[in-house]
């Protein structure tokens, strides 16, 4: 009867991962009841993420898993074994587990998502930096480099003398 109450705790556990994950990627069918039973003003935006277990408290989780177990309880009762107490507990406890370990995994995934975007946006950033002051600096000495060129390639003329030029013009014999 223990290995039959592991196997319970452990699938619940499994279960629990499995209905946080689903609710987490879509949560409409939290989103219709709360349609259905709140006036406009008092809906939920349409951006918010809280479904039955996603971005709850820890009191309406347990009464949401509680009431999912309620009915399996009945579905069983029908049967010739009958559900028992052991059963039930270890049922809503694998499953308050289940996801409150999703929650944790899912947090982490997405604060470290954040993370490397934050990473990469900043080695992006330096990395541009980089290109444009390299850019910069070569450009600055590619102009000294050409001013130095035009100065030494131009032939040098020989320049008269302000006399010479003097003469030129008729102003001095």
């Amino acid at each position: 009867m223990i290995t039959f109450d592991i196997i319970i705790f452990i699938s619940s556990i499994i279960f629990g991962i499995a209905l946080y994950w689903l609710e987490a990627k879509n949560n409409g069918l939290y989103r219709s009841i709360n349609k259905i039973t709140n006036s406009k003003e008092l809906r939920m935006p349409a951006i918010s993420k809280k479904g039955f277990f996603v971005n709850q408290e820890f009191i309406p989780r347990l009464i949401y898993v509680n009431v999912i177990f309620i009915l399996v309880v009945l579905v069983f009762l029908v049967l010739p074994f009958g559900p028992r107490i052991e059963y039930y507990v270890s049922g809503v406890l694998g499953t308050m587990i289940g996801i409150y370990i999703a929650n944790f995994v899912i947090n982490v995934k997405d604060r470290s998502e954040n993370i490397l975007d934050k990473v990469v946006d900043t080695g992006n950033d330096i990395i541009d930096d980089i290109k444009t002051k390299g850019q910069e600096v070569t450009d600055s000495f590619s102009k000294e480099e050409t001013t130095e060129e035009t100065m030494s390639t131009e032939p040098e003329t020989p320049k008269k003398s302000g006399r010479e030029r003097l003469k030129d013009k008729g102003l001095l014999k």
